[in-house]
């Protein structure tokens, strides 16, 4: 991510949303606030859903703070800490701050990218937990430029960022229309589906989907799969204890 063209694109939305005012005086008084930019868009959410990230027990949540102001050559520190009023994830659990020391906007700059480490506590697969951060005023910076838009339709917030933390694998839509070839959906029955089948985790959520035809070849042969453990003394199940079984439609 380049600075110069986000940079821009914000202050065109800030002109935009907010008076020359209000813009004057944001820039005078030296405000911070934070960047997450996806596909030319502004957002003040994070997701990260560990069921989509293979084995990685770890990951990180990387956005921008920036600075409407004057630049200085000397770097100063921002004030960036976790909402404890609304979080729900738990510190070295869930996610871990940077180091105080390195929040902060860097001399001759206008923006510092900061990354917040998340982790994948088994817990995760159960519950959804959101990290809610929030700008602070300090001796360096004010934090009253609230949003990045007054007139968006979607008001995105300038001062508060969540990341939401979770390790949930839902339904995918297409099951349901291929219920005669998948069977009852399981998450466990999907991932080793997926592992069987060398398929892709991707194709049953979102761009081109499995076709129906695709599903039942894949479905009729993994259930082969299933048999032959069965056959072998080692019948696979579910978490509930039940045999795990495709469709009728491959039986």
């Amino acid at each position: 991510m380049k600075f110069f063209p986000i940079y821009f694109l914000l202050l065109a939305g800030l002109i935009t949303g907010c008076t020359k005012s209000e813009l004057l005086r944001y820039t005078e008084e030296n405000n911070v606030f934070f960047s997450y930019v996806r596909s030319g868009t502004n957002y003040d959410t994070i997701m990260i859903n560990f069921a989509f990230l293979g084995n990685r027990a770890e990951d990180s949540a990387g956005f921008y703070v920036n600075l409407l102001g004057k630049v200085t050559a000397d770097g100063r520190l921002f004030n960036m800490t976790a909402d404890k009023s609304t979080t729900t994830a738990v510190a070295d659990k869930h996610y871990r701050l940077p180091v105080t020391d390195s929040l902060l906007i860097p001399g001759n700059a206008n923006e510092k990218l900061v990354s917040v480490k998340v982790f994948r506590p088994a817990d995760l697969r159960e519950k959804t937990v959101s990290l809610f951060l929030k700008l602070s005023p300090n001796s360096n910076f004010q934090t009253n430029m609230s949003v990045i838009d007054f007139a968006a339709t979607n008001v995105v917030s300038a001062t508060n960022l969540e990341i939401i933390i979770q390790d949930i694998l839902p339904k995918p839509d297409l099951w349901d229309n291929n219920i005669n070839a998948l069977g009852a959906y399981s998450r466990k029955k999907l991932e080793l589906f997926i592992a069987n089948q060398s398929l892709s985790l991707a194709k049953f959520y979102s761009g081109t989907l499995y076709s129906t035809t695709q599903l039942t070849n894949y479905a009729r042969q993994f259930q082969a799969y299933l048999n032959s453990q069965k056959s072998a003394g080692k019948t696979i199940t579910e978490e509930d204890g039940t045999e795990m079984k495709m469709g009728s439609a491959v039986q």
